[in-house]
């Protein structure tokens, strides 16, 4: 039934999706330098001013979850060409907002609506690319979707440079959301037949997202990514005290590390998207998982033993980093292999979940210890021991998809 009349999944379709995709984390990073301008502007605390980033997060993880279980009743297509013209109107009124209020409201849908782009372009890989051959455009939907807070600041800081204003920043975002938006509206196929969506209403999407959780594929996998944008978030969180606080470094350092650190992800998310097919999702994983774990166990000797100094704590964190590279791609196809009759519904868990692991995370790195260090240390290698955990788990009991 599927396969008669099925769409080609074609690399101009990936691209266009990843771009997409990209919306938001490049959509929250590129006004963070117009912070400080904004604030002034509008009147308000530097607090209110960054709230504006708290409500575009939110967006992206309630939106994930509402959007990814509503594609699986409407189709791919609709959600994904709607959350980008939805993003495209909501940056540019933006560009518009008068008072922090609408501003606030404006940005939650912002992230409302990026979500969209984001679940349903990974729920229509998921519909075209059977099994592990989806590691590949998972892996390549995660490298596109890393240059996003690379390029963020860096495009935010020339537009507030050449236009003076933080409005521009807004208008430069629904200008590429437009653009996308099109890409997407030409290219992208509908990957789910109206034969396969599921009529039913909320109970059904509580029924259906019941069933992936008790699904062992899918859950060990999960924990594995959920954990490791844990992880990540704590990097991201903490990184900049750790090299300015810790290692007494400028902020120069920090931007210059920060920037080759995001680099080796995206070369280490290129590389498992070219060699995936042939080494496997599940060896990639382990390569990830590895690397990983053997950054952490070296942060914790340099740490415990006494060597704290700028060169290898940045060496440890550049291959902490990079790790994650192998992970996302390789564990988002393995945990979808068993749950494609609702990969709407699963998409949405993944992302949803990674978000709200990412905020906990965040918090926690905040409250553990006045020491950046210190909690790194612990929010870090507590998610990085469950990872292996989850991983060990995932291989002790053979996969019953035919796929495997």
């Amino acid at each position: 039934m599927k396969a008669q009349g099925k769409p080609v999944f074609t690399t101009w379709v990936l691209v266009t999706l990843g771009v997409l995709g990209m919306m938001g984390p490049f959509g929250t990073d590129t006004y963070t330098p117009a912070l400080p301008a904004m604030a002034r502007d509008l009147r308000i605390s530097m607090g209110l001013a960054q709230a504006t980033l708290a409500a575009f997060t939110i967006g992206m993880a309630v939106g994930q979850f509402v959007s990814g279980s509503l594609s699986d009743r409407v189709g791919r297509r609709i959600i994904i060409v709607g959350g980008g013209a939805m993003m495209t109107v909501a940056a540019a009124l933006a560009a518009f907002a008068t008072n922090i209020s609408v501003l606030l409201a404006l940005c939650l849908v912002m992230g409302l609506s990026a979500a969209g782009g984001l679940t349903g372009g990974r729920a229509l890989v998921a519909d075209l690319v059977p099994g592990e051959r989806a590691a590949k455009p998972f892996a390549t939907l995660g490298m596109v979707t890393s240059i996003g807070p690379i390029l963020g600041p860096i495009g935010g800081a020339l537009l507030l440079t050449a236009f003076g204003s933080w409005r521009a920043i807004f208008v430069g975002l629904a200008i590429f959301a437009a653009i996308a938006t099109i890409g997407v509206f030409i290219a992208v196929p509908e990957s789910l037949p109206r034969a396969d969506r599921h009529p039913g209403g909320l109970a059904q999407v509580f029924s259906n997202a019941g069933r992936i959780l008790r699904n062992r594929q899918y859950i060990t996998h999960a924990l594995i990514l959920w954990l490791s944008f844990g992880l990540m978030f704590a990097y991201i969180s903490s990184y900049s005290f750790i090299v300015q606080e810790k290692l007494n470094l400028t902020a120069g350092d920090f931007a210059a590390s920060f920037a080759v650190n995001g680099t080796g992800l995206i070369i280490t998310s290129f590389i498992t998207s070219r060699i995936v097919d042939r080494a496997g999702p599940k060896r990639m994983l382990t390569i990830g998982v590895i690397t990983q774990l053997s950054a952490m166990v070296a942060l914790l000797v340099t740490f415990f033993g006494g060597f704290v100094s700028a060169p290898l704590i940045m060496v440890e964190m550049f291959f902490l980093v990079i790790a994650m590279g192998f992970v996302f791609g390789p564990v988002t196809a393995l945990a979808m292999m068993e749950v494609r009759f609702a990969a709407g519904t699963a998409v949405a868990l993944l992302g949803s979940i990674q978000f709200a692991s990412a905020s906990v995370s965040a918090f926690l790195v905040g409250v553990v210890s006045n020491d950046a260090l210190v909690s790194f240390i612990a929010i870090a290698g507590t998610a990085a021991l469950f990872v292996l955990g989850a991983l060990l788990i995932s291989r002790a009991r053979p996969a019953t998809s035919r796929n495997q």
